[in-house]
């Protein structure tokens, strides 16, 4: 790994105790960063929460930026460039998908602050994460946003191409009601039994199957079942199509913020959580009993 030398104003020798000499092990370390591959940026901290990192004697010889932060102190700054040949050979090809073989990374570091005392760089953390909160929420209310106008155009190119008209439920998802059901309404408060298959939307595989019992509204279930199944009462089929942002976002089953089709059938609507199970375990012992028998 190559380097800069640090460059600062004010120069002490390294064995000077005040505040702004170099950082020692336990000490964290306040600075601001800017991470580039080649000429494209990967992160910039600038204008954003500034990054804190405990010294660690576990840095030293690491290949990392952070084994130099021994040698640097309060306003200093250094540049340091990594081989991602290096890198691969040390078995980090998980940490950088992004790279390939004859890429260089190189990492800008700016040194904010050193600090001796845990207790006073927490509070200077938290100091930091209150005023970034404004723009954290900013940020992710416009990536949101973003999200939801891809898997809106995602599921209309879907509805087009099958020639399908579902429903919009209030939140965004997408209900094709084939039987709305003649018996009591799915509504906000009610227990309901759903027997349902799930799959992605894109890659059409099934990942779950089984028959579930929600409250819905503050029940157990994903956003997009709270906002699709009132539209049906009992004895009511029909698919719900999921947006990711309504469903298990980045950790979606079909892959992160994907698209989910479920085709649900609601059994059952009852007032309690009691009622329901006790309504399920009947309609269970009946299924059991009309099971074929084995030769």
């Amino acid at each position: 790994m190559q380097c800069g030398l640090p460059k600062n104003k004010k120069r002490v020798g390294l064995q000077d105790l005040s505040k702004d000499s170099v950082a020692k092990f336990n000490n964290v370390i306040k600075f601001n960063v800017l991470y580039k591959i080649n000429d494209s940026v990967l992160y910039d901290s600038h204008g954003k929460m500034p990054q804190f990192f405990g010294v660690s004697p576990q840095d030293a010889n690491s290949y990392s930026p952070f084994e130099l932060f021994t040698m640097l102190r309060k306003g200093d700054s250094v540049v340091t460039t990594q081989s991602v040949d290096t890198l691969f050979k040390k078995g980090m090809q998980q940490q950088i998908p992004f790279a390939k073989k004859g890429d260089q990374i190189k990492t800008y570091i700016k040194i904010l602050e050193v600090f001796r005392v845990d207790s006073i760089a927490r509070k200077d953390y938290e100091a930091e994460m209150a005023k970034d909160k404004p723009r954290q929420e900013k940020e992710s209310q416009e990536a949101q946003a973003k999200q939801k106008e891809k898997e809106e155009k995602e599921m209309q190119a879907y509805f087009s191409a099958n020639k399908i008209t579902p429903v919009r439920a209030p939140k965004g998802t997408y209900v094709l009601i084939k039987e709305k059901g003649n018996g009591e309404p799915a509504a906000v408060g009610k227990f309901v039994t759903v027997k349902y298959s799930g799959k992605g939307l894109i890659n059409n595989q099934q990942f779950d199957a089984g028959v579930y019992v929600f409250q819905v509204g503050p029940g157990n279930a994903i956003q997009g079942w709270h906002d699709g199944i009132p539209l049906f009462n009992k004895g009511g089929k029909g698919t719900l199509f999921v947006p990711g942002t309504l469903a298990y976002g980045q950790d979606g089953p079909a892959g992160p913020f994907a698209t989910l089709v479920f085709d649900v059938d609601i059994l059952n609507v009852s007032d309690t959580q009691e009622k329901a199970d006790a309504d399920k375990k009947i309609m269970d012992s009946l299924a059991a009993k009309n099971l074929p028998k084995a030769n």
